[in-house]
């Protein structure tokens, strides 16, 4: 990770500040992330959760899981964040003994950019079409939406629910066997048939 950061403005809250220095650069799925992140460590808490015992579960792959990761400590590494890509920014927080925790579904996206004027001009953004006072003008209106995300009522940023299901198994340690066709070894609960994902070309590389 660098060393050096983007100058955000220094009157965001301290922590919000640092998920950015861990996520590298600011937009609206950071700050949404960031809401809900909070907002279930705190809710998971109240409903009996253990805060140092955590998993979450989420929905999506966008920037919100790089919150969910700094905020809840849940991460890919220690096999507490766990992806079950629905497509649905639902995110999940349980305790991992008790199963005790909360389901929060982020419905700010279903509303916020209602003429697509917002969408339209990140993607002009993105691809260098915009002049300096264009890139100017969407910079601003970015920021004066993060500001709204981390101001508004939880209420009109996503629902939240209790849950107390079964929490995800851990994926496991390290048993692995060798595939039958290039004899690479793999985790052995990822096998089907003896064979690993690139041997049933369901991940393929070129080269």
């Amino acid at each position: 990770m660098s060393t050096s950061n983007p100058p955000y403005p220094e009157d965001f809250a301290e922590d919000f500040r640092e998920t950015l220095a861990f996520h590298g650069h600011l937009c609206l799925d950071i700050a949404v992330g960031y809401r809900v992140a909070k907002a279930a460590v705190a809710a998971a808490q109240a409903a009996g959760a253990d805060p140092t015992n955590l998993v979450a579960v989420v929905g999506n792959d966008t920037c919100a899981v790089d919150a969910i990761q700094r905020v809840t400590g849940c991460t890919f590494g220690k096999r507490n964040l766990v992806p079950r890509l629905s497509g649905k920014p639902v995110y999940v927080l349980q305790d991992a003994a008790t199963g005790v925790g909360v389901r929060l579904y982020v419905h700010f996206w279903e509303q916020f950019d209602a003429d697509g004027s917002f969408r339209a001009a990140m993607r002009a953004a993105k691809s260098g079409k915009l002049d300096a006072a264009g890139q100017a003008k969407f910079q601003a209106d970015q920021e004066a939406l993060i500001r709204r995300i981390l101001e508004m009522p939880d209420a009109d940023l996503f629902t939240l629910r209790p849950v107390h299901a079964p929490p995800p198994p851990r994926s496991g340690g390290f048993d692995a066997a060798p595939c039958a066709g290039c004899g690479e070894h793999v985790k052995r609960t990822m096998l089907v048939d003896g064979r690993c994902a690139e041997c049933r070309s369901e991940i393929t590389y070129s080269g």
